[in-house]
């Protein structure tokens, strides 16, 4: 019976220092998450001269054209066999699409 008010401080002070640790855990993984978030929003094409070298190495030919659309790049080239194609760049995946 002497050592039952001890034993149970120490009860209360680890089951309170759990609490505490918990809820730190859960703030920190809250920043993660709005960080990864925020990193997802942000573009991986920034201007236009970034979108036409992209579409100028998957396509080859040289860059006529790049018109910036509401969320990606339109860019028009001109291949070595004189075909002129169209690609489009998507602003916030990198996505590059067309040239048929």
């Amino acid at each position: 019976m002497k050592f039952a008010l001890p034993c149970f401080f120490l009860l209360s002070i680890t089951l309170s220092m759990s609490t505490f640790a918990h809820g730190s855990f859960t703030a920190n993984n809250y920043a993660i998450k709005a960080n990864q978030q925020a990193h997802k929003q942000q573009l991986r094409v920034t201007s236009s001269q970034q979108a036409a070298q992209m579409a100028k190495s998957r396509f080859g030919g040289k860059v006529l054209k790049v018109q910036k659309q509401k969320s990606s790049y339109r860019i028009k080239l001109i291949k070595n066999n004189g075909h002129i194609i169209s690609v489009s760049v998507d602003a916030k995946t990198g996505n590059v699409s067309g040239g048929n």
